[in-house]
């Protein structure tokens, strides 16, 4: 195996454990052991293991960034908008291990958050603060905080697609099933579009 090959190893693994296990409970000798590696091998490639959580989370984050900036080039305002929820939405069903490790630093307070990732963040943010300020040059949108709008975003999709085990849990003891069936995760990225934009029209 390569070098680069083995770092890429190590990467995949180490998703894996920050997503299931948290930043806290994750340990480099179990993501060493799963790669059937030896502890140094990592050392290697990755300072510490906050060095492979930045390597790991940041590189998502900056994916993220490119492909909003990319599918929201185009378009009205209210196009605009859409395809920035519908692009957060599919990123999360690509990588679900996104999910879990953003929503584990939104529980709790991006503690473990490394600084680059703001970076990151940002550049999300500044594109839908230019999609509201057209929206409201446009005269379609009224004006409303950014912020607000992208946690209206960010936390339904990533609680959505990370409370299954626990929504099946809900289902097996509701004795009216059929009144509350699993919603399919585009469904709910189309559903969420549709009330946020038709909440900013004027």
């Amino acid at each position: 195996m390569s070098k680069v090959s083995k770092k890429d190893f190590i990467l995949v693994a180490a998703i894996e454990h920050f997503s299931k296990f948290g930043y806290e409970l994750t340990t480099l000798e179990n993501i060493a052991k799963e790669c059937n590696i030896t502890k140094p091998a990592i050392y290697y490639h990755f300072k510490d293991k906050s060095a492979l959580y930045e390597a790991v989370v940041c590189s998502q984050f900056l994916e993220l960034a490119l492909l909003i900036e990319k599918k929201t080039k185009d378009g009205d305002a209210e196009c605009r908008l859409g395809s920035y929820i519908h692009t957060f939405g599919n990123f999360l069903i690509s990588n679900p291990t996104f999910s879990s490790i953003f929503a584990r630093e939104i529980a709790n307070g991006a503690k473990t958050l490394p600084a680059k990732c703001s970076k990151f963040l940002s550049r999300t943010l500044t594109v839908l603060m230019q999609i509201l300020e057209d929206g409201e040059k446009e005269g379609v949108f009224e004006r409303e905080n950014p912020f607000m709008i992208q946690m209206m975003i960010v936390t339904p999709l990533t609680s959505y697609n990370t409370t299954k085990p626990l929504r099946e849990k809900i289902l097996s003891v509701l004795e009216d099933r059929t009144k509350l069936p699993e919603i399919n995760f585009e469904n709910v990225i189309d559903g969420l579009s549709k009330k946020i934009i038709k909440g900013l029209k004027c």
